[in-house]
């Protein structure tokens, strides 16, 4: 049995309306009030209340998306840490040379042995790789590596 917001047992009575609209719901949680409306041939109004009602009564808990295991191959995105030694202390330098790229998402000076990381996000490897050659032939960049991130966990 369904529970309300407070864990009550739910005693709301379900229309055949009410159930078309969790159908549709459950299908694409993102569709408008219009196009369920449409879809159930009853006004935006009712069915902003009839959502409202079963929110309220606890049939509807929240709303989701369920994600693909493997994003389809247009949403490919290649990112990478970029680990610079170079030839001299000119991290300002070479920033000012990159800051304007837009896959540029992150860019630190460090101390030890490397002297810049730089975190690119890129739409392909092909993109990655272009941007890895432009940096390794700046003149202040004295070794590069590359460590292509597999899977991004948090």
């Amino acid at each position: 049995m369904a529970q309300d917001n407070a864990g009550r047992p739910n005693r709301l009575r379900l229309s055949e309306v009410d159930r078309r609209i969790l159908g549709l719901l459950q299908q694409d949680s993102r569709r408008t009030i219009s196009e369920i409306s449409a879809a159930t041939g009853v006004s935006r109004a009712t069915v902003r209340d009839r959502i409202d009602i079963m929110r309220e009564g606890g049939v509807i808990r929240r709303f989701t998306i369920e994600m693909a295991d493997d994003p389809p191959l247009e949403n490919f995105q290649a990112g990478a840490f970029l680990h610079l030694e170079l030839k001299r202390p000119v991290c300002r330098i070479v920033y000012s040379a990159i800051r304007a790229w837009p896959e540029l998402m992150g860019c630190w000076s460090i101390a030890g042995d490397l002297d810049m990381v730089i975190r690119l996000e890129t739409n392909s490897t092909d993109d990655l790789e272009r941007l890895r050659d432009i940096l390794c032939r700046h003149q202040e960049v004295k070794t590069l590596k590359t460590l292509t991130i597999l899977r991004e966990w948090c």
